[in-house]
């Protein structure tokens, strides 16, 4: 991005949104570069690709002090080596945040220690104290493109760099009234999927970038239509992931179909509603786990149908209403049998077939036609309710068996409704009961995550 077009949307930002909002996006980009420099090399790649491009947020403040130490020790690791390509990662952080955020009361101090690391000059333990004493503050992280030159390829086309996208979001009250509308902003990648994996391609699959955070997941008994297999509601801890800005589309199915099987055949045409930015449907579990499989061994990243607990809170994106946008449901915001009401907003069309994916209005975090469309298959087994459940986000299995292709029993969990479904089974909480993972109908859908540190 221009630095003058960022510089325009942080003033925008500030004012729309006030500096919390500011703040917010400080927390989640620093434990963003936490995860990137913290992880093993293993698990770096696979976010990152084998030469990364990192994405560095880095201004001060009080909360972030051990990712300013991770960083910092990073670069102090860098200075030492002879790799001259990762020093100019650093150093080639963007000047064009100093003016806007020393008027806000940050400083951008990691511009000195990417211009240390650069001329490999060591990096002093008390030099942020200096110039935070210096200014009058204490310190936090916050964030900074980092633009990539390597010196042994400059094939710009073939960076992994987080790209940033705007959006507009809406809120509705409990008639279907449109009460707010919002303007927002979120990071991705694309996973190119071309012929040969990390290079620029017309086909490719965004993946959004969503913070780790808590929620309480499932609903209030008050919620109306709430079901006993949403409670007891619970507090669940979520590490960063990436997770599929749409569910996966036909296109790119059939784009993964012909890569080499991993554990089982797959349809490459299966859909009843047929075009290539239509979700996929009539997949079964099986079919989608064998997807991701094949999606990991091309791209060398780890792919995997979302934990419901990650599910519901990429859905629900901080709110706590029975839908993201609000207190009810309307066919001009989701795809689903708008010829019935949830609350008291006008009946509208039932479509009865599955619409392009991203016609809709996103979430917060960007993510779109997560309410209705097609029902988006889930990795856990399913549970007659929350008694027991995880609570750091990780899958829950009845049984230990890692091979997820020869998985038997349990049913499996189904959410987010679908083009044929009433509204109450859209809502962020409903968990919908697929006795066997075998079943595909032409609702059946899903979309796929991409996890730094999810837990077995």
């Amino acid at each position: 991005m221009e630095g003058k077009t960022r510089d325009r949307l942080l003033r925008r930002l500030c004012i729309e949104f006030g500096e919390q909002r500011l703040k917010e996006l400080a927390n989640f980009m620093s434990q963003y570069i936490a995860n990137r420099l913290q992880v093993k090399d293993n698990d770096r790649a696979l976010v990152l690709g084998e030469r990364p491009n990192w994405t560095a947020l880095a201004y001060l403040s009080a909360d972030g002090q051990e990712a300013i130490n991770a960083i910092k020790s990073e670069l102090q690791r860098l200075t030492a080596s002879a790799d001259a390509s990762e020093r100019i990662k650093w150093a080639a952080l963007v000047e064009n945040y100093a003016d806007l955020l020393s008027e806000k009361g940050f400083e951008p101090l990691l511009l000195q220690w990417a211009q240390n690391t650069l001329e490999a000059q060591p990096i002093q333990d008390d030099e942020e104290t200096v110039i935070a004493k210096a200014m009058g503050i204490e310190l936090q992280p916050f964030d900074y493109d980092v633009a990539v030159i390597n010196p042994d390829t400059q094939d710009d086309e073939s960076e992994d760099e987080l790209k940033s996208f705007e959006f507009e979001t809406v809120t509705v009250d409990n008639r279907g009234q449109v009460i707010n509308k919002q303007q927002n902003q979120a990071f991705y990648f694309i996973e190119y999927l071309g012929e040969k994996a990390g290079e620029p391609a017309e086909l490719g699959i965004e993946m959004v970038a969503i913070p780790g955070g808590t929620f309480e997941m499932g609903s209030p008994k008050n919620e109306p239509k709430h079901l006993k297999s949403e409670s007891p509601q619970h507090t669940v801890s979520i590490q960063p992931f990436f997770m599929g800005k749409y569910p996966v589309t036909q296109a790119q199915w059939r784009f993964v179909a012909q890569l080499p099987q991993v554990n089982r055949e797959i349809n490459s045409k299966p859909s009843n509603f047929k075009g290539d930015d239509l979700p996929v449907e009539k997949v079964n579990w099986y079919e989608a786990v064998e997807f991701c499989d094949r999606l990991s061994k091309f791209t060398g990243r780890t792919y995997s149908l979302p934990t419901e607990a990650e599910w519901e809170y990429a859905c629900r994106a901080g709110t706590t209403t029975p839908f993201y946008f609000g207190q009810t449901i309307t066919g001009e915001l989701s795809n689903y049998r708008a010829s019935e009401t949830y609350a008291n907003e006008s009946k509208g069309k039932y479509r009865q077939e599955t619409t392009p994916v991203g016609q809709f209005p996103p979430n917060t975090f960007g993510l779109y036609d997560i309410h209705g469309n097609v029902w988006e298959w889930c990795l856990d087994d399913w549970h007659k309710n929350y008694e027991g459940a995880p609570t750091d986000g990780s899958p829950w299995f009845d049984d230990k068996n890692d091979n997820l292709s020869r998985k038997q029993g349990a049913a499996a969990v189904l959410r987010g409704g679908s083009w044929l479904n009433i509204p109450q089974s859209c809502r962020s909480a409903y968990r919908l009961n697929c006795s066997s993972r075998d079943n595909y109908y032409s609702s059946l859908g899903f979309r796929v995550v991409c996890v730094v540190g999810r837990t077995s």
